[in-house]
């Protein structure tokens, strides 16, 4: 499991290695010969020497970007982020929105969703999208609409059996709720509390993700309205995503992970 505490980042000691191996990755170190990511597929033929690398943004209003629009939430800074990293993203997701000129509007934002109401669509979206990386935040709409902790656990469980059934070999980033919602603080803890054993499960089944515990990554000036994130947030949001999103593919090029096999049910 990884973290945030007081904005500074912290994992445990058996992820040393692959930090050591992200700086590689931000410093600009080819993936190999050809300049490819082992294990990532390349969208579409004439890529280029580099792969392109599919990802889909997945969650609700602030996937969407609501509280900051001019900058999509954390899609603008996040693609700008990567590419000046040397990374080609390509967002993919059945929505389309975001300000005139944005690069890539493409996204998987349902503002107001729960996962409950996400859990039947979710496998559909996934399967046409074929992501490489699905960067998931949810969980905030089911606490504060009165779930308990355990509730939104179980759901979310059950949402990453669809996407993995639907995208066996995807890597997911697990986000957790970074809005102090502060009527249902209890509830808010008992998710993340539960959800690194939700992500054990699916690991423990050949699943490539991840938890990144956000509880303290936002300060009460980085909200507009105490839930939704404003720009200054949302550009901590996406450093965030691109720590993990790098860190992976540093981890993908020193141990490529063997593909898992289907799921069948």
């Amino acid at each position: 499991m990884r973290g945030w505490l007081g904005g500074l980042r912290w994992r445990v000691p058996l992820q040393l290695t692959a930090m050591l191996v992200a700086g590689l990755v931000i410093a600009g170190i080819p993936a190999d010969e050809g300049g490819t990511l082992p294990g990532v597929r390349t969208a579409g033929e004439g890529a280029g020497p580099k792969a392109t690398l599919r990802v889909m943004p997945l969650g609700a209003s602030s996937t969407e970007g609501v509280g900051s629009p001019a900058t999509a939430g954390y899609r603008g800074p996040l693609f700008a982020e990567l590419a000046a990293d040397g990374i080609r993203v390509d967002y993919v997701g059945s929505r389309h929105d975001g300000p005139p000129g944005m690069a890539d509007p493409d996204n998987e934002g349902h503002s107001g969703w729960t996962l409950a109401k996400m859990i039947p669509a979710v496998g559909a979206w996934v399967a046409e999208a074929d992501p490489d990386v699905v960067l998931l935040h949810m969980g905030t709409n089911d606490v504060n609409s009165g779930a308990k902790g355990g509730v939104a656990a179980a759901r979310l469980d059950t949402l990453l059996d669809e996407v993995f059934v639907a995208a066996p070999q995807t890597h997911v980033i697990v986000a957790g709720i970074w809005a102090p919602l502060p009527a249902r603080a209890t509830e808010r803890a008992v998710l993340a509390r539960l959800t690194p054993d939700v992500v054990a499960r699916h690991r423990a089944l050949g699943h490539s993700l991840e938890f990144v515990d956000t509880s303290s990554l936002l300060s009460a000036g980085d909200f507009v309205d105490g839930l939704h994130a404003n720009a200054g947030g949302y550009r901590k949001i996406a450093a965030m995503w691109t720590t993990e999103v790098e860190g992976w593919l540093a981890q993908r090029r020193a141990a490529p992970v063997p593909p898992v096999p289907a799921v069948t049910r």
